[in-house]
Formats: structure tokens, C-alpha cells, sequence
């Protein structure tokens, strides 16, 4: 039976949705924002830059997704690979992304809200600080500016769900990648994938979608436990996540062993 589909009514990635269901099981790639996901896309549509098709892996043909695409939309027995970030770091990079509208890669004008946020916070720390306070009118601001700022008003679990719903789809996920590691894991993920070995994350800040220029990165403890009080659905996603990570990293270990033996 042939299948066809219009231009008109499909978009390039629902194409390759639509490709992959009607061959196999299929990997998706949740583009968690903040988390590094821009500069693995970019390599893995590299390995795949000639082909409208989703790229062949021995999983599975993998689809790359835009942002709106959760872990709850891959299918059941489809599985999925994405990157996780810690949110206090992640909080101030999307601060600083959102204060340069999204310079050098993108130029997004700020909301009508983003612009009377960084009217108030020039900084991620200003902001940090005045989620220190408990009540008044900086924390007011501050609240106001968590649930505005297009970064930092989406949390992880946006994607994933929150820890234990998580837990129960945590067969669905093939690899979780740490953005704090990410060269170490994308060198995982192309063995997992059997992608070309010489294939490499973008060292082009704008590719990467990477800010290289001078910004404050620092947090006092205080800043630190605010952002982790305002963000403690999604550290304890973070503590599922490393669980999972150190056992898909000792399953590879032994296939990777075991390759070994094999060949001699």
C-alpha cells in the first residue's frame, strides 16, 4: 500500500512521524529548553542532513522534535532521548538567553511581560535575590517574572511529567544526556546509535546556540535554596534522572564489554 501526503497539511517533522510509524519502532528527541538540546539536534541533522526521512538507528528510526513535543506524546512502545540540565545553572542561562533575546542565534522580541520583568531585573541574581523574600513586593515581582520569562515559566517537567509519573515511563527512555557532560554523552549516545564516529557537537557558538561573551554566573547558598524551593519538582526529577542514567550507563558498559569479548 503507498502513502502519500501533502506539503500543505504536513510539516516536515510530521512527515517524518509519519515515515517512521509506518516502518518501525521509533526514537524520539525531546528538545528540552536550556538543556543542551539545540547543539545535539544540530549534530544528529548533520548525520542525517541529506534524507527527509527520520535517520536509521538500530533502535529505531530517530525523529528530531520541535519544543512542544513532551514525553507524553511518544506512543507506546516508541522510546525517547533528551537532555537534562541543573535548574539553578539552567535558570541563569535562560535569564541571560531571554535578557539578549535569544542573541547570538535567534532575535525573539521580549512579551509585553518579559519587558517590564527585566525592567525590574537587570540580572538572574537581581531576580535570585528577590526570590530570597518571602513576602512584599519584590517577591510579588519576582514571582511575577518566574511565571513570565519564556525560559525560566517552563520547567522540565513540562516535558517529562513530574518524578513519579516519570518513573512509571522510564522504559520508554533510551538515554538521558546531562548538559553539564554533554560531550561525554553525545560520544555515548553515537555508539548507542551507531552514528559516524567523527560526528561532532557544533564548537560554533551561534550552531549551538551558546553565548560565549562575559556574564555573571554566580549564586549565593541563599539564591541557590530559593531556586531550589521554586524549582523542587523539577530537582526531584533530576534525582530519577541520574538513578536512570547510572543504569543505562552500566547496560552499555556491559554490551560494550561484551563487544569487546566477542571479537576476540
Amino acid at each position: 500500500m503507498s502513502v502519500r501526503w501533502s506539503k500543505q497539511r504536513y510539516t516536515q517533522v510530521e512527515q517524518k512521524y509519519l515515515w517512521a510509524r509506518l516502518r518501525s519502532v521509533a526514537i524520539h528527541f525531546l528538545h528540552i529548553r536550556k538543556s543542551g538540546g539545540t547543539a545535539i539536534k544540530y549534530a544528529l541533522k548533520q548525520a542525517n542532513a541529506r534524507s527527509n526521512e527520520p535517520l536509521p538507528t538500530p533502535l529505531g528510526d530517530l525523529i528530531l522534535h520541535p519544543h512542544s513535543f513532551k514525553l507524553e506524546d511518544v506512543p507506546e512502545g516508541d522510546q525517547a532521548i533528551f537532555s537534562v540540565r541543573d535548574p539553578a545553572s539552567r535558570f541563569v542561562s535562560g535569564f541571560y538567553s531571554r535578557l539578549r533575546k535569544g542573541a547570538p542565534r535567534y532575535n525573539r522580541e521580549w512579551s509585553d511581560a518579559e519587558r517590564r520583568c527585566f525592567g525590574w531585573f537587570s540580572t538572574p541574581q537581581e531576580l535570585a535575590d528577590a526570590l530570597t523574600k518571602r513576602w512584599g513586593p519584590k517577591r510579588k515581582k519576582a514571582e511575577f517574572a518566574m511565571n513570565s520569562i519564556r525560559h525560566l515559566r517552563r520547567p522540565m517537567i513540562w516535558w517529562t511529567g513530574e518524578a513519579p509519573e516519570f518513573s512509571k515511563r522510564l522504559s520508554q527512555v533510551v538515554y538521558i544526556a546531562r548538559q553539564e557532560t554533554l560531550d561525554e554523552d553525545f560520544a555515548r549516545l553515537k555508539s548507542l546509535l551507531d552514528l559516524p564516529a567523527d560526528l561532532e557537537l557544533p564548537s560554533d557558538p551561534v550552531q549551538a546556540h551558546r553565548y560565549t561573551g562575559p556574564n555573571d554566573k554566580s549564586l549565593t547558598p541563599k539564591m541557590v535554596d530559593a531556586l531550589r524551593e521554586w524549582y523542587a519538582a523539577d530537582y526531584a526529577l533530576l534525582e530519577v534522572c541520574e538513578q536512570a542514567r547510572g543504569e543505562i550507563l552500566a547496560r552499555q558498559v556491559t554490551v560494550d564489554s561484551s563487544s569487546e569479548t566477542s571479537e576476540h
